[in-house]
């Protein structure tokens, strides 16, 4: 148990810090290997009207095998015209696969460390633990409404925001590709945009139903802490008008 007031604060504030990164990573790790989530974007953004089903979800499994393991595309003749990943496509997709698993690490890392603090912040005055985890809870979903709001008003120019991300993310400049490439074709301009403001609505959600907890989370700790004074207090007055009594 950490008795420390300034150590206290030090956790608090790094327990902020690491949810935020759980808040802002979560959507994405649960939506960057769903294979339904592919699919109902293949069909709004018309991939099924270019590639065969079957092609497109075979593809996509070979996509997910290579950026979680690293395993190297088997290419196999499509229906159509449209030929396989080049090396280019390959390359490019290698250096978002490395992307991904950073981010994947950030979130896994960030989560552990979330709960190591949490048991840190641990405290047989529950009260006192209760404020600061909601407090902690509060801070990292304000900073996340912040960083949210910044990113939905950058999308109402998704490509100058698409395009910033990858002179940022890949400089190297692999990342631009002729119409009908495979790449393109099967990941076109509008399932990014999809993707990204399914990411964006899903930690608003989340962010949402923290902000509110931690509030409210706070407001019932001041409660419980007012009463448990006041109960003090009248304890305190009941043995000194006791005390006095026996005097008499």
């Amino acid at each position: 148990m950490i008795k420390n007031k300034n150590i206290k604060k030090t956790f608090v504030a790094l327990l902020s810090f690491f949810l935020i990164f759980v808040i802002i990573f979560s959507p994405l790790s649960y939506y960057v290997y769903n294979r339904d989530f592919y699919i109902s974007l293949y069909e709004k953004n018309g991939v099924y009207e270019i590639l065969d089903k079957q092609d497109a979800e075979k593809i996509t499994e070979s996509v997910f095998d290579f950026f979680k393991s690293g395993k190297q595309f088997e290419s196999f003749k499509l229906k159509g015209e449209i030929g396989y990943f080049n090396q280019n496509e390959i390359s490019h997709l290698n250096d978002v696969r490395i992307l991904i698993s950073r981010i994947l690490l950030t979130f896994y890392i960030s989560s552990l460390l979330s709960v190591l603090f949490i048991l840190l912040l641990i405290e047989r005055k529950y009260i006192s633990f209760l404020k600061n985890f909601f407090l902690a809870i509060l801070i990292s979903s304000s900073a996340v409404i912040f960083m949210l709001l910044i990113l939905f008003i950058l999308g109402n120019n998704f490509w100058l925001l698409f395009e910033d991300f990858h002179l940022i993310f890949f400089p190297q400049g692999n990342w631009a590709f002729p119409e009908g490439s495979l790449i393109i074709t099967i990941f076109p301009f509008g399932f990014f945009y999809d993707f990204f403001f399914k990411l964006v609505i899903t930690s608003a959600i989340i962010t949402a139903v923290m902000f509110f907890a931690g509030i409210s989370g706070i407001i019932i700790s001041n409660k419980l802490q007012k009463r448990k004074t006041d109960n003090n207090v009248h304890t305190k007055q009941f043995e000194i008008t006791d005390k006095q009594g026996k005097t008499d």
